[in-house]
């Protein structure tokens, strides 16, 4: 099974919240009814203002190229026009992912709560590859659910980190490891349920 991830971004003239509510009720139906997804899953934002994008969307599947080929047809069109109805599409910013998986168990928090720590670091991958393992494996040790996403944008708007360590519940006040820039976003978690995708 192979991982993309993809921030998304509000037309100009709406809002966040519309934006959210517009993709769980109307986007992601359409979306679970085409694609061959083996997981799927929302992250959207709950603050960060100045945050370029409302959600990030993660996006598993077990031949992510012939899900992304579908794009290239009919498939495609019906997409891209229901995300002109509420999408800023220039601003898609997606990536091909490793996931790495440190500790399982729930990726959110019960009530949904997530946090998305966006790192970027030194020029050198595996420099930023060991520091951030090292760092991460931390947090795993306390707490389920804990992974890190290393990322290779695949559009033109590189995706907006490196990489990205994922904690369920909301963290607010990490120590960043020096040398290593990052963004901390609270999130709402939300996942489709298996029983619901093609994959």
């Amino acid at each position: 099974m192979t991982k993309s991830i993809c921030a998304l971004a509000h037309k100009p003239g709406s809002t966040r919240e519309a934006f959210q509510a517009y993709y769980e009720e109307h986007h992601v139906p359409l979306a679970i009814g085409h694609f061959p997804f083996s997981g799927y899953a929302r992250n959207h934002l709950t603050g960060a203002a100045d945050f370029r994008w409302d959600t990030i969307s993660e996006f598993w599947a077990d031949d992510i190229d012939a899900a992304a080929a579908l794009m290239a047809g009919p498939i495609g069109k019906i997409m891209a026009e229901d995300e002109e109805r509420f999408m800023n599409r220039p601003l898609i910013a997606s990536a091909g992912v490793e996931e790495v998986i440190l500790s399982r168990g729930n990726r959110a928090g019960s009530d949904g709560s997530r946090t998305a720590i966006l790192v970027q670091g030194p020029a050198g991958g595996d420099d930023l590859r060991s520091r951030l393992m090292g760092w991460a494996s931390g947090f795993a040790r306390d707490l389920p659910g804990v992974s890190v996403d290393f990322t290779s944008s695949w559009t033109e708007l590189a995706f907006p980190a490196k990489a990205v360590v994922w904690l369920p519940g909301w963290h607010e006040q990490c120590s960043v490891p020096s040398g290593l820039s990052a963004e901390i976003l609270l999130v709402r978690h939300v996942e489709t349920p298996r029983s619901r995708l093609l994959g």
